[in-house]
């Protein structure tokens, strides 16, 4: 059963990390089989801010963009019909490796070093839209890594649940253990319905 680490924080804030975690729950029967960084695709991508933008010298279509992650400047050539000046942008830096295994380097471009790439949602394995690069809300922090600033980043636990621990087949049942291991108190999530519409 895979278990989101982020998740069960919301039920038991948990003092250890989650390694030491999974070694506790093999202890009480629930075996960890892995421990996985979600998501593995991002590293190496950051926010970054463009600060200005230039026309590349030998191609019509392509243009030179400054982008800042708060600490260094880089040059990117980029075809991205949307890209403007003060826009919040996903940066993948060279040694990302991006969806469907594309690898990023610095590279020269027509004669115009880029040292990266500005990236669309579908680059990044995050969304279908391809049309342009992922424009950020304006008030994310820059260089910021993306997966952390989106909020995606997560351990995801792997446990074995015997036949014997039904009970532990939920996120609930999970959170139970980890709380009684912990020696602390089960938290629920506050859910509000509103009563609003025809009765049924």
């Amino acid at each position: 059963m895979l278990v989101s680490a982020k998740w069960l924080r919301e039920y038991v804030n948990f003092p250890m990390t989650v390694a030491e975690l999974g070694e506790r729950l093999t202890m009480v029967g629930l075996e960890l089989e892995g421990l996985e960084e979600r998501p593995t695709n991002l590293q190496q991508v950051v926010t970054a801010r463009v600060e200005m933008i230039g026309k590349h010298p030998r191609a019509d279509r392509l243009q030179l963009c400054e982008v800042t992650t708060g600490n260094q400047i880089y040059q990117i050539v980029c075809g991205a019909p949307n890209v403007a000046v003060s826009a919040v942008v996903a940066l993948a830096l060279p040694g990302a490796k991006l969806h469907a295994g594309i690898s990023i380097q610095e590279t020269t471009v027509r004669g115009e070093r880029s040292q990266g790439m500005l990236c669309s949602q579908r680059e990044l394995g995050l969304g279908e839209d391809a049309s342009g690069i992922w424009l950020l809300p304006p008030d994310t922090p820059i260089g910021t890594p993306l997966a952390e600033a989106l909020g995606f980043n997560d351990t995801v636990l792997d446990i074995s649940v015997t036949p014997n621990r039904s009970d532990c087949l939920s996120i609930v049942g999970i959170a139970r253990e980890v709380a009684a291991i912990c020696g602390m108190r089960l938290q629920y999530p506050v859910i509000t319905c509103d009563e609003s519409g025809p009765p049924v």
